[in-house]
């Protein structure tokens, strides 16, 4: 999405919060695993830059893997693959 269609923008990162607090008992019971494979599609090396400033591009991927929100909700399952991996 064009930088310069603000609407759009606000639209999106007004949305994306409401979004994942709708997603919230299925990210607290798998949030890591989900998150994982969503930034590994999204960090591929094929895959459109999140935020290209030399052609004012911002894509929607960017407020979903930069929101906090989500961040919090997958901390527990985070955790938990953590402790049964041996804190590695």
């Amino acid at each position: 999405m064009r930088i310069d269609e603000t609407g759009k923008i606000t639209l999106v990162r007004a949305m994306v919060p409401l979004v994942i607090a709708i997603a919230s008992p299925l990210l607290l019971v798998a949030g890591a695993p989900i998150r994982r494979r969503y930034l590994r599609h999204i960090y591929r090396e094929e895959a459109p830059v999140l935020v290209d400033k030399a052609n004012g591009y911002v894509s929607i991927h960017y407020f979903v893997s930069s929101n906090q929100l989500g961040r919090w909700l997958c901390a527990p399952t985070e955790a938990l693959i953590r402790t049964a991996r041996g804190g590695r």
